[in-house]
């Protein structure tokens, strides 16, 4: 793409290849999980609120590393962090106690990957106009959900041929390759800019944060009812990789089109445009049978909306703050995301005939959060509250 660096070619291959295989690790997971208890709900619910509660001490531990290492430092760690734990997962398999402390685990490096990698792609694009961005943010989006779209395909096609450990330790290979790739030995942090972001902690307008909050939760909330659904149907994991990687392929779309132009400048135009996504997601699965094609354009069309808003978000947030600082808001709104996230999952389990709607209502939510007049005010004239 016109006006990537060199560094911004490292990271999009090395986010992307991250991506492909913590997406098959996510889906294997899972599905394994759910069928440790023979189609019982409750498990699979607890392990994917456990997934969320390292999101209380991610804050801290950002904050302590990035005192230390820049993004890509830390991404490199984290990476060789989840090498070990695939394999240990995969040695798991038959231990339903073990592979729960696993995934807990897994999701930690997960939250810690995910502030490190925003850090990095802020240091990327320092000093690159607002609009390049944006189309950076939309090309990295673009190729990582096409990974998380192939990922779950992968662990469909290869667990039955290579088994559950074979499976584990072809992804602890992949993660090495990826944290070796993004080795460098030229990582001084700064100092000035370290002492600068630890005098004061930046605060988002709350439309603008409350949605990053909800990234999580969706996530969840949709991890949850995916195969609930599936097993409700009588369907196998082919089937839930079909569905998961739909969704993926939705969030690619939209980060190629911004990528084109083809969503015009206009805010206001591009916001609207999700609100519409999301609404036509919702009718297509409200209206249309319980066949895989038909659900799978849904989640086509839900997938485009979700990640239109973590494009918008990564953008105005990149632009405007340091790398250290973008570290810390991500790990401070996942911090907040494990208790809505329990209040999702009880609903979800009350009413699990309509568990599907939740994360449905929760993207259309974050959608007119953003729409709001602080968040459009945010994203043009580039207004940040004062921290003091």
């Amino acid at each position: 793409m016109k006006g990537l660096t060199r560094e911004g070619g490292v990271f999009l291959f090395c986010s992307t290849a991250y991506r492909l295989a913590s997406g098959a690790l996510l889906v294997s997971l899972t599905w394994t999980i759910l069928n440790q208890h023979e189609g019982g709900y409750l498990p699979l619910a607890f392990a994917i609120f456990c997934s969320f509660i390292p999101a209380f001490i991610t804050p801290a531990l950002v904050r302590r590393f990035s005192s230390r290492m820049n993004g890509r430092q830390m991404s490199v760690g984290f990476l060789g962090c989840l090498a070990v734990l695939s394999v240990v997962a995969g040695v798991s398999r038959n231990s339903t106690a073990a592979l729960l402390a696993a995934n807990l685990m897994i999701w930690l490096i997960f939250m810690l990957l995910e502030a490190s990698l925003d850090m990095w792609f802020t240091q990327v694009q320092r000093g690159v106009p607002e609009a390049l961005v944006r189309r950076i943010s939309g090309a990295t989006t673009a190729s990582s959900q096409a990974a998380l779209m192939v990922g779950p395909l992968l662990a469909a096609g290869f667990t039955p041929i290579l088994g559950g450990l074979g499976f584990s330790v072809l992804l602890a290979a992949v993660f090495l390759l990826v944290g070796m790739l993004c080795h460098t030995r030229n990582g001084n942090t700064g100092a000035a800019e370290r002492t600068q972001d630890t005098v004061s902690a930046p605060r988002l307008p709350l439309a603008v944060f409350v949605p990053m909050v909800l990234i999580w939760p969706t996530l969840g909330a949709f991890n949850f009812m995916l195969p609930v659904y599936v097993a409700k149907n009588g369907w196998a994991l082919f089937e839930l990789g079909v569905l998961d990687a739909a969704f993926g392929l939705g969030m690619a779309l939209i980060g190629l089109l911004i990528i084109l132009g083809a969503l015009g400048k206009g805010l206001i135009a591009f916001l609207s445009g999700l609100v519409a996504l999301a609404f036509a997601a919702i009718g297509t699965w409200l209206l249309v049978a319980d066949s895989l094609l038909p659900k799978a354009i849904s989640l086509l069309i839900l997938g485009m909306a979700f990640g239109g808003i973590r494009v918008h978000i990564r953008a105005a947030i990149a632009f405007r703050y340091s790398e250290a600082a973008v570290g810390r808001c991500v790990s401070q709104a996942n911090a907040l995301a494990t208790p809505v996230l329990l209040l999702i999952l009880i609903v979800q389990l009350v009413a699990i005939e309509s568990a599907w709607l939740l994360p449905f209502l929760m993207i259309v939510l974050s959608i007119g959060l953003l729409m709001q007049a602080s968040a459009t005010r945010f994203a043009q004239d580039g207004e940040i509250a004062d921290p003091a």
